[in-house]
C-alpha cells in the first residue's frame, strides 16, 4: 500500500510540475510580448516628439508641449530597457527550471501567444462588440448591470457541482489520504485486539535420528513416530496488566481521528481550490473581453488624437495619454490571455484530469459535449 501511495504522490507531483513549467513558460512569453509593446510605444513616442518639434518650429505648438513629448519619450525608453532586462532575467530563471545552464542559448516560440489568441476566439467579443459605437441610451434610463459569467464560456468553465464531483473522483492525493485513514482504522483494530487475553501454544517434536559427520556412513534411519520425542507448552496471559497496550490503543485511536480530520480537511481544500480556479478562469475571461475592447478603443483614440494634433485641435498631452493607454491595454490583454490558459491547465490539475506521460507530455481532458 505504501508503494501505491508513493506512485499516486509521484503522479500528483507530475501534474503540479507540468502546470508550473507551463506557467513559467507562458510568463516568459508574456514578458517578451511586453518588450515588443514597449518597443513599439518607444518608437511611437519618438515619432511624436519629432512631429511636435516640427509643429513647434512652425509656431503651432509651444515649447512646453515639446518638452512634455520629450519627457515621455525618455520615460518610454526607460520602460523599454527595463522590460528587455526583465525578460532576460525571467528567461534565465526559466532555464534553471528546465535544468539547463543560465548561459545556455535557447529561444522560445513566439507563436505560442498567437495560439492563445486562437484558443480565446470563442470568448473574445465580436468586432462590432469591441467598437461600442451603437446608439447611446438616454442618460436617465435605468442601468442594468450584466453579472459576471454572462455569455459564451470556455470549455473548462464547468459547473461547480460537476467540477467538485470530478475532483473527488480523480484526485490522487485524496485517494492517498483515504487509504491512510483506512490504515489508521486497521491500526486501531489491531491495538484493540492486544487488550484481550493471550493464549499461546508452543510445541516441538523429534522423529528419527540426526546426521553428523561421524554418522554419515551409517544406514538411513527409519522414521518411528511412536519412538519420537515431543514437548508442548500452553501459556495463558490474562488481561490484568495492559497499561502499555492501553496507551498504544489510545495513540492509535488519536492517529485515526487525525487521519479522518486530515481527509476531511483535504476534501474541503479540494472544493475550495476548484471554486477558486473556476472563479479565476471566469475573471480571466471577463478581463480578456474587457481588454479586447479597451485595445480597440485605445487604438482608435491614438489615431484620432494624432489627426487632431495635426489639425491643431488637440494637445501633445492627449497623444501621450492615448499612447500610454494603448500600451497598458495591450499588456493587460496579453496577461489575461496567459492567465486564462494557465487557469485551464490549473483546473485540469486540480480536478486530477491532466494526464502526464513518462516523457513529460500532457494530454488534456476533453469535457463531455465539448470538442474545442
Amino acid at each position: 500500500r505504501n508503494v501505491v501511495y508513493a506512485l499516486y504522490q509521484f503522479e500528483q507531483f507530475k501534474h503540479e510540475f507540468a502546470v508550473q513549467v507551463a506557467t513559467d513558460y507562458l510568463g516568459v512569453l508574456r514578458q517578451k510580448d511586453q518588450v515588443q509593446n514597449q518597443e513599439k510605444n518607444y518608437q511611437s513616442l519618438i515619432t511624436s516628439t519629432r512631429r511636435a518639434r516640427r509643429l513647434a518650429d512652425a509656431g503651432r505648438l509651444s515649447e512646453i508641449q515639446v518638452d512634455q513629448s520629450r519627457q515621455s519619450e525618455l520615460s518610454a525608453r526607460n520602460r523599454w530597457v527595463a522590460a528587455v532586462e526583465s525578460y532576460q532575467r525571467r528567461l534565465d530563471a526559466f532555464k534553471l527550471t528546465l535544468g539547463v545552464p543560465a548561459d545556455a542559448d535557447i529561444e522560445l516560440d513566439p507563436a505560442e501567444l498567437e495560439s492563445l489568441v486562437s484558443r480565446a476566439q470563442r470568448v473574445l467579443p465580436s468586432e462590432e462588440g469591441r467598437d461600442g459605437d451603437g446608439p447611446a441610451p438616454p442618460a436617465d434610463e435605468p442601468i442594468t448591470l450584466v453579472p459576471p459569467g454572462h455569455g459564451v464560456s470556455g470549455p473548462y468553465e464547468l459547473k461547480e457541482a460537476e467540477a467538485v464531483l470530478l475532483a473527488l473522483d480523480h484526485r490522487l492525493d485524496l485517494r492517498v489520504a483515504l487509504g491512510r485513514a483506512y490504515d489508521a482504522q486497521r491500526g486501531v483494530a489491531i491495538a484493540a485486539d492486544r487488550l484481550r487475553a493471550d493464549l499461546t501454544l508452543l510445541g516441538s517434536g523429534f522423529i528419527g535420528q540426526r546426521r553428523n559427520l561421524s554418522s554419515v556412513s551409517q544406514a538411513d534411519a527409519n522414521l518411528r513416530p511412536e519412538e519420537g520425542s515431543y514437548s508442548a507448552l500452553l501459556t495463558l496471559d490474562l488481561p490484568l496488566e495492559r497499561t502499555a497496550e492501553r496507551n498504544a490503543y489510545r495513540m492509535s485511536f488519536i492517529g485515526f481521528e487525525q487521519a479522518v480530520r486530515g481527509l476531511q480537511q483535504l476534501e474541503d481544500e479540494i472544493k475550495l481550490a476548484v471554486r477558486n480556479r473556476l472563479s479565476e478562469l471566469l475573471e480571466a475571461r471577463e478581463t480578456i473581453q474587457i481588454q479586447a475592447m479597451a485595445v480597440t478603443v485605445a487604438q482608435r483614440r491614438v489615431n484620432s488624437t494624432n489627426l487632431f494634433l495635426e489639425a491643431g485641435r488637440a494637445e501633445i498631452r492627449d497623444v501621450l495619454e492615448a499612447q500610454d493607454s494603448l500600451v497598458t491595454a495591450q499588456n493587460t490583454l496579453t496577461a489575461a490571455l496567459v492567465s486564462y490558459r494557465v487557469g485551464e491547465l490549473a483546473v485540469q490539475r486540480d480536478l486530477g484530469l491532466l494526464n502526464v506521460d513518462e516523457r513529460g507530455l500532457w494530454r488534456e481532458y476533453v469535457p463531455e459535449n465539448r470538442t474545442d
